[in-house]
C-alpha cells in the first residue's frame, strides 16, 4: 500500500465516524420529535426505553400519544410512558398514569398490571415510619384496591406482603405518637391514641402493654383534669381497667392497674367535692347531692379501708355544705323566695342530721338550722 492509498483510507474512516456521529446526533428527543415518521419515532423511544434511556423515551412516548390518540396503538404507547416515569423514578407521575390507563383503557390486557404498578409507585413514596404517612396510607388504599379488583391475580402474595409491612409501619408510627404523647403529658390525645390501637391494628405487637397503657393514660388525665370533667374521666379508667383485667387476669401489669382502679373510685367522690364548691350557688346543692350518693356506691367498690373512711368524710363534708350552701342563698332572697329557701334549709339539716349523727360539723349545722328556723318564723309573722 503506498503513501496516498493509506491517507485515501484514512480519510474515509475519519468520514465514515463523522457520518454515524452525524446519524447519532439527530438521535435526540427535540431533533426526533421533529421528523413526520411516527413509526421511526415510536422505534426509536422503545428503543431508548429499552437501554434505559428513559429521560430520552418519555418525551416522544408523550408526544406520540396525542399524535395516535383514540387508535388501537394508544394504550401500548401509554403503557411505555407509566412504565418509563416509574422506572425513571418519578412515582407520582406514574401512579397518577398507572391509575388513569386503567380509567381510560379498562379492556386494555395491562390493566391488571397497571393497577398493581399504581399501588406500588404509592409504595415507592412511602417515606421511613418517623415521617409524614400521606404516601403510605395511598399506597395501602391502592393494593385494597387492586386485591379487590384481582384477587386470582398472580400479584396477591406481593401486595398482601407489602400491605404487612405497610401495617408494620404505620403501627411503629401510630405507637410511636402515643408514646410521645404521653411523655409530654398530652394525656388525652395519648389515651385516645393508645384506645385506637388496638382497633386499627388488631395484630399490633404487645397488645398487653397498649390496653394497660389506655387506662394508665386516662387515669393521668383523669387526675390533671378540671373538677367538672374529673368524674367522667375516672369512669373512663374504671372502664378501660376492666377491659384489661379481662383480657390480661394474669398481666405483668395487674398490679399498678389495680392501683389506678382503687384511685379512680376514690377520684370519683374527690372531684364531685371539689366541683360541688366550684360550681354556681345555685347548682351546688345538685353536686353536692350526687358527691354524698357516689361516695357510698364507690366506697362499695374500694378495698382500702382508710380510703373507705374518707369517702365517708367527703360525704359528710357535701352534706353539711348543702345546709349551708341552702342558708347562704336564702340570705339573698326576700319573700316567700326567702321563706321558701329557709325552709330548704332546715330540710337538708334534718337529712344531714339523721345521717350523720356525730358529725364534726354538728354544731355548725345546728347553728345555721336555728337562724333558719327563727327566720321562718319571723317571716311567718309578719305574713
Amino acid at each position: 500500500m503506498n503513501k496516498y492509498t493509506s491517507i485515501l483510507h484514512t480519510l474515509l474512516a475519519a468520514t465514515a465516524i463523522m457520518v454515524l456521529l452525524g446519524f447519532s446526533s439527530c438521535d435526540t428527543p427535540e431533533r426526533l420529535m421533529k421528523s413526520t415518521d411516527n413509526n421511526y419515532k415510536e422505534k426509536k423511544a422503545i428503543q431508548w426505553y429499552n437501554k434505559k434511556d428513559y429521560y430520552k423515551a418519555i418525551p416522544v412516548f408523550e408526544e406520540l400519544m396525542g399524535v395516535y390518540k383514540g387508535q388501537k396503538r394508544t394504550d401500548t404507547i401509554y403503557y411505555y410512558y407509566c412504565m418509563a416515569n416509574f422506572k425513571q423514578g418519578d412515582y407520582i407521575l406514574s401512579a397518577y398514569h398507572f391509575k388513569n390507563f386503567t380509567d381510560l383503557f379498562p379492556n386494555s390486557d395491562k390493566n391488571e398490571e397497571c393497577l398493581y404498578m399504581h399501588a406500588k409507585s404509592y409504595d415507592k413514596l412511602s417515606p421511613k415510619w418517623e415521617l409524614e404517612q400521606t404516601y403510605t396510607y395511598k399506597a395501602l388504599e391502592a393494593y385494597m384496591l387492586f386485591l379487590n379488583n384481582y384477587p386470582d391475580s398472580k400479584y396477591v402474595d406481593t401486595c398482601n406482603k407489602s400491605i404487612y409491612k405497610i401495617r408494620k409501619k404505620l403501627e411503629k408510627k401510630a405507637l410511636a405518637a402515643a408514646e410521645l404523647y404521653y411523655k409530654t403529658s398530652n394525656f388525652k390525645a395519648a389515651a385516645t391514641t393508645f384506645a385506637v390501637l388496638p382497633e386499627t391494628f388488631p395484630d399490633i405487637d404487645n397488645l398487653e402493654r397498649i390496653y394497660f397503657m389506655i387506662e394508665k393514660s386516662y387515669y393521668q388525665l383523669a387526675k390533671n383534669s378540671v373538677s367538672n370533667k374529673k368524674e367522667e374521666r375516672y369512669k373512663s379508667v374504671i372502664e378501660s381497667y376492666k377491659n384489661f383485667v379481662y383480657k390480661y387476669p394474669s398481666s405483668k401489669y395487674a398490679e399498678e392497674a389495680k392501683l389506678f382502679e382503687q384511685k379512680a373510685h376514690f377520684g370519683i367522690v374527690q372531684g364531685l367535692l371539689e366541683h360541688g364548691q366550684a360550681v354556681k350557688i345555685e347548682e351546688r346543692e345538685k353536686v353536692l347531692a350526687q358527691c354524698v350518693r357516689s361516695a357510698e356506691a364507690e366506697k362499695a367498690l374500694i378495698e382500702d379501708e382508710d380510703v373507705k373512711r374518707k369517702c365517708d368524710l367527703m360525704a359528710e363534708q357535701a352534706a353539711f355544705l348543702i345546709v349551708k350552701n341552702n342558708y347562704l342563698i336564702s340570705e339573698d332572697r326576700k319573700g316567700q323566695e326567702k321563706l321558701k329557701q329557709l325552709e330548704q334549709t332546715v330540710k337538708t339539716y334534718y337529712t344531714f342530721a339523721a345521717q350523720f349523727k356525730d358529725s364534726r360539723y354538728s354544731r355548725e349545722a345546728e347553728r345555721l338550722y336555728n337562724s333558719a328556723y327563727k327566720g321562718i318564723e319571723k317571716l311567718k309573722a309578719n305574713g
